[in-house]
């Protein structure tokens, strides 16, 4: 058979529904027995100091600016961005009035 997509890792990478199904029945049997239990007052405020204590050592997230070669091709690649649409509008005015007429696109 083939493979299953997206298949979990209580199934059979072989993807038999079987198996899959006994898994899962497993699965449930197991975690029946384990009731579920309240962790100590001491290991919850341990964890709560270590979670504190890493999110305190983590460094700040800082956004880089771009490098001063990168901003100025920045620049330069808006303006030429900008002055090509207004470029294009002079060449049709200066064109439209060397002949007399104005230019339409052709229709289909």
């Amino acid at each position: 058979m083939g493979r299953k997509p997206d298949a979990g890792y209580l199934m059979d990478p072989r993807g038999d529904a079987e198996v899959d199904a006994v898994e899962g029945r497993l699965a449930e049997e197991i975690g029946g027995l384990f009731p579920p239990v309240q962790p100590r007052a001491a290991s919850r405020r341990r964890l709560h100091d270590d979670l504190l204590a890493m999110m305190r050592r983590r460094p700040t997230l800082r956004v880089a600016a771009p490098p001063e070669r990168r901003r100025w091709a920045l620049v330069v690649g808006a303006t030429v961005g900008s002055l090509v649409p207004l470029v294009g509008v002079a060449a049709y005015l200066v064109r439209s009035r060397s002949t007399g007429k104005a230019q339409h696109a052709a229709s289909q």
